[in-house]
């Protein structure tokens, strides 16, 4: 069996990426015409819950050609085919590069940090620099935003894995730095490392995908809005009718005594509808990682000396040389990263929310 059919076509297309990822797991492919055979290895035919030996075609209306083979179409939604996106999703590409500058800066660094950064109750003193190797990742992250209805997109984070900072911006500026993709003794990220990773994204998420969500939520308001209205009509429209038949001749007693208990019940029944329909239009948003860049660089190291009142403590600041400003700092309590910071509990920095609690 020829494992590299001659027949596929060199546009990238549904049946192309099936393929790839069939022969990257083992398989054996021949093309013939419409269809491309497959025979698949255990591992992977158990995996994806098919025989050992399929037909594969671009279009379900082929498959009756096909008539006592097991045929299965390549289309979107179609069952195989979402099965192999999700496994060629489950564990993200990893890439490392190392970047490489013919220029580091040596000095201004305490002007950029005053424009940069509040120091609360506190004033700072830069005492020397140092160049140092760091080390970044840049995730690409799916977002799907679950509500009444569904969003999708992508959206990155660059992220200091010495220092835990996020790195605003620095996804979008690497495309202009001359990066050295490394292919052997790649470094990965530690279990506490991915750990952070994690933590931080579900932290710094929401408001990353803020801007792509801003007409989804507008929508989904606007609908909240309305039937919230629709329900309040209909409430009070059923309220007024109980008033009304209340006042009519004729009624029995268990009956008024029947229809006041219903209209006491009204405002709980409509608190219990709001209820539901905020939830109904709720947004919840989930972030799944489908790409890495493990990034390793130079940067300044800026020492610093922070003074409140008598008290002093030495910190250190991170010069980066992609976006050419200094990464955010840490807060010691939350694990924030931030621009406003200060001193509290034992000389150590926290941010404005964790030192006003102090």
């Amino acid at each position: 069996m020829n494992s590299d059919p001659s027949n596929i076509e060199n546009d990238l297309d549904l049946m192309e990426f099936t393929t790839r990822f069939l022969k990257d797991r083992g398989a054996l492919l021949e093309s013939r015409n419409e269809a491309i055979d497959a025979l698949l290895p255990g591992d992977l035919f158990a995996a994806l819950d098919v025989e050992d030996h399929i037909t594969m075609t671009r279009d379900a209306g082929d498959i009756k050609k096909f008539e006592g083979k097991k045929c299965y179409s390549i289309e979107f939604q179609s069952p195989l085919l979402d099965k192999i996106v999700s496994m060629a999703g489950a564990h993200p590409p990893f890439l490392h590069a190392d970047l490489n500058f013919n220029y580091l800066k040596t000095q201004g660094f305490a002007n950029l940090i005053r424009k940069q950064f509040t120091f609360l109750k506190s004033k700072i003193k830069v005492t020397g620099t140092a160049e140092v190797k760091t080390r970044y990742i840049h995730l690409t992250c799916k977002f799907i935003a679950q509500s009444d209805e569904q969003k999708q997109g992508l959206v990155d984070f660059s992220f200091n894995l010495d220092t835990g900072a996020i790195a605003p911006g620095m996804s979008g500026m690497m495309a202009g730095t001359e990066k050295q993709y490394k292919t052997e003794n790649i470094q990965g990220c530690s279990q506490k490392e991915t750990m952070h990773i994690h933590k931080l994204v579900q932290v710094y998420g929401p408001a990353a995908v803020e801007d792509e969500l801003a007409e989804f939520k507008q929508s989904m308001n606007r609908r909240f809005k309305r039937d919230s209205k629709s329900l309040d009509e209909y409430y009070n429209a059923l309220g007024k009718e109980m008033e009304e038949s209340l006042s009519r001749t004729g009624i029995s007693d268990k009956l008024i005594k029947d229809r006041e208990e219903k209209l006491a019940m009204i405002p709980n029944e409509l608190a219990v509808k709001k209820k539901d329909l905020l939830n109904k239009y709720s947004i919840r948003i989930s972030l799944v990682p489908v790409a890495v860049l493990a990034v390793t660089t130079s940067c300044v190291r800026v020492f610093v000396t922070v003074v409140s009142g008598h008290e002093k403590m030495n910190a250190s600041l991170t010069y980066n040389p992609v976006t050419k400003l200094m990464d955010p700092m840490v807060c010691k309590s939350c694990g924030i990263s931030t621009y406003s910071i200060g001193p509290g509990k034992e000389m150590k920095l926290y941010c404005t929310d964790c030192h006003d609690q102090i």
